[in-house]
């Protein structure tokens, strides 16, 4: 037998055959890769997930009192429970928290430990299992506070009381004040009651002001050298 070259001829259609196979393979091998890299994203990666049929509930009153504020709801059934976001941040992106209600029943919740005179936004949603509703409508509102419980003397104010170690209705009243002080040392002074370098220490050169958030009065320190 002569050696020789054998040479195989295969038509195109056997040749487009074989194409078209190898193709559905490669779509097949890419589907699997694709369907197990997102089971591990999700496994590693949880997220909330948004569902239409879940009912939407909306904020019915929201008041707020003294560092406190109080929040009800419309009711919802054939659900888990509610999600209660607020912050002082008017598009929750920063300063957020979140409260979970953890039964349908329930249409109302106190938060506390917030801070008077400051401004909060809320707005709330539905869950259920670890499916999500849409977030409620904001709705915003300025905690008052207890006038009961604040300013009915020096030290239960907003903010602490100067070495004035008193409150006056404006800072013109302070002005006032300040000058009255002054007055008295000078004349001190002017009768030969006290010296001049004890009227300089005694009697300030100015003064620094500030105002309660809760009643609008004023208080400050002076100034002295």
């Amino acid at each position: 037998m002569k050696a020789g070259l054998a040479v195989i001829v295969v038509s195109g259609q056997e040749t487009l055959n074989m194409i078209k196979y190898r193709g559905d393979q490669m779509k097949r091998i890419l589907s699997i890769i694709i369907m197990v890299l997102i089971l591990v994203t999700s496994m590693a990666f949880p997220v909330n997930v948004f569902a239409a049929d879940i009912p939407n509930t909306k904020i019915t009153s929201l008041k707020g009192q003294d560092a406190t504020i109080t929040i009800k709801w419309k009711k919802k059934s054939n659900i888990t429970g509610y999600q209660i976001q607020y912050s002082t941040n008017s598009n929750f992106k920063n300063n957020n928290k979140i409260i979970k209600i953890k039964k349908a029943k329930i249409v109302s919740k106190n938060i506390t430990g917030l801070k008077a005179s400051k401004k909060y936004y809320i707005r709330i949603r539905t869950y259920k299992g670890k499916k999500y509703s849409n977030w409620s409508k904001k709705k915003n509102i300025i905690i008052k506070p207890n006038k009961e419980n604040h300013c009915t003397n020096n030290n239960n104010h907003s903010i602490k009381c100067g070495n004035m170690e008193k409150w006056f209705s404006s800072r013109d009243e302070i002005d006032k004040y300040w000058v009255e002080i002054d007055n008295y040392y000078f004349k001190q002074y002017q009768t030969g009651k006290i010296t001049y370098e004890e009227y300089c220490k005694k009697s300030p050169y100015g003064y620094e002001s500030w105002s309660c958030s809760y009643c609008g009065k004023w208080t400050g320190n002076f100034k002295y050298n």
